[in-house]
C-alpha cells in the first residue's frame, strides 16, 4: 500500500520526511518498511564504527610518526611558522586545528598531540596523494613508513589515494547518518576495503579491533532478515 502524506507528516520534526524517504525503493514501500530499513542502516553504521576509528586514528599516527622520522621531529610546529609541506588548503586546516586546540587549551595543558587529534581524516587523506610524491613520498622510506604491509615495495601513493577517496567519502555517509545499506553487496566490499587499508598500516599486538568488532555478524542478520 503507497505511503500516505499524512503518515509521513508526524516525523517532520524526528527523522525528517525527506530523510525517511531516502529508504524508499518501490512505491509498495510502506512506512514499517521504511523504518525498519532506518533501524538496519543504523544498526550496520553503528557496526562499522571500530574499523572507521581503527583507520583514521592508525592513519593519522603512521603519517605523524612518518614525518617526525623522514622530514623533521618538530614537522608540525616547523609547518605553523613557514609553509613548506603542504599545500594551501592543507596549511588553512594545520592553521584552524592548531588555532581552535589552542583556544581551548591552556599553555600548561596544550599540547602538540591535541592538535593531530583535532585535524580531520580529510587533512590526512589528502595527504595520501599524488600532490605530495615530491614532498612526502618520493623521499625514501616515506611510504614505507606509513603503509608498512603494502604488497609492493614501490611507491603506489596513487592507488592508496583513490582507495581512501573511496573510503572517505563512504566514512562521510556513515557520519552524515546517510543509506549505505540499498545494496547490502556494496557495503560489504567498502568494509573490505576499509580492513584491507588498516592492514596496510603499523599494528601493534593489541587486538582492540578483534574484540569491538561484529560487522560481519550484524551484516549477516540483516542479509537474512532482507529476504
Amino acid at each position: 500500500m503507497a505511503i500516505v502524506e499524512k503518515e509521513l507528516k508526524k516525523y517532520a520534526s524526528t527523522l525528517s520526511v525527506e530523510r525517511l524517504l531516502s529508504f524508499k525503493h518501490s512505491d509498495d514501500d510502506t512506512i514499517e518498511v521504511l523504518i525498519d530499513r532506518y533501524n538496519t542502516n543504523l544498526r550496520i553504521s553503528q557496526a562499522l564504527y571500530p574499523e572507521l576509528s581503527t583507520l583514521e586514528v592508525t592513519l593519522r599516527n603512521a603519517i605523524d610518526t612518518m614525518l617526525k622520522s623522514c622530514i623533521s621531529e618538530s614537522w608540525l610546529e616547523d609547518e605553523l611558522h613557514q609553509q613548506k609541506i603542504l599545500a594551501n588548503h592543507e596549511h588553512e586546516m594545520l592553521l584552524t586545528a592548531y588555532n581552535d586546540i589552542k583556544k581551548l587549551y591552556s599553555n600548561k595543558n596544550f599540547t602538540i598531540g591535541k592538535v593531530i587529534a583535532n585535524l580531520t581524516f580529510g587533512f590526512w587523506t589528502n595527504l595520501c596523494s599524488k600532490w605530495y610524491c615530491s614532498n612526502i613520498w618520493n623521499k625514501g622510506r616515506c611510504f614505507k613508513g606509513v603503509f608498512v604491509n603494502y604488497p609492493s615495495n614501490v611507491n603506489d601513493i596513487g592507488t592508496i589515494a583513490t582507495k581512501l577517496r573511496l573510503i572517505r567519502r563512504f566514512r562521510n555517509r556513515v557520519f552524515h547518518y546517510e543509506p549505505i545499506f540499498k545494496k547490502p553487496q556494496n557495503t560489504l566490499k567498502m568494509y573490505n576495503e576499509i580492513m584491507e587499508m588498516i592492514n596496510y598500516l603499523p599494528s601493534d599486538n593489541s587486538d582492540i579491533l578483534k574484540e569491538t568488532s561484529n560487522f560481519l555478524e550484524i551484516y549477516n542478520q540483516s542479509i537474512t532478515s532482507l529476504k
